[in-house]
């Protein structure tokens, strides 16, 4: 595969990454828990109470400060995947011979999943420590997210080995 064509793959990878976060960082399925009747599920913003076929969602009342940074962190992978994005659409279209482009892009979409990575790893050992005593599952919004970590991570390397194929 030539270098063109791999900026081709890092772009749908980052573009995926992104996407992946998107979805990650909006629903409210991070957490899903059953006591009985009541079916809990939460995510970074709300927290959903499912009761005899009704629903009721709640933004958090008081956010902890894990909370608040878990949430800073979120966003802040998405913005610098975003960026990443970019970056890979400039270099692959717009400055083809510029390497500080191609270098930002895999500046970017590294940073972008050392941020999600964080983000993923504070969650998951405070909602341990928060539901000690109950039996939960982390359910799909957590896990787009680590596919996003991974994709971008991925996408990073990919514009890595095309970068040594130049």
């Amino acid at each position: 595969m030539d270098a063109p064509m791999m900026l081709i793959v890092a772009l749908v990878l980052t573009i995926c990454a992104l996407v992946f976060q998107i979805i990650g960082l909006a629903s409210p399925y991070w957490v899903y828990l059953e006591s009985g009747p009541a079916k809990v599920y939460s995510g970074l913003w709300k927290t959903c109470t499912e009761l005899q076929e009704t629903t009721d969602c709640r933004d958090f009342d008081e956010v902890k400060d894990w909370l608040e940074a878990v949430q800073a962190m979120s966003i802040l992978g998405f913005l610098v995947l975003l960026v990443a994005v970019v970056m890979t659409i400039l270099k692959l279209f717009v400055m083809k011979d510029n390497k500080p482009v191609l270098f930002a892009g895999i500046g970017t979409s590294f940073a972008g999943g050392i941020f999600i990575l964080i983000t993923v790893a504070v969650y998951a050992a405070k909602t341990n420590d928060l539901y000690d005593n109950f039996d939960f599952d982390y359910h799909f919004a957590f896990a787009f997210s680590i596919i996003a970590m991974i994709t971008a991570f991925a996408a990073g390397g990919v514009m890595i080995f095309g970068m040594m194929k130049e």
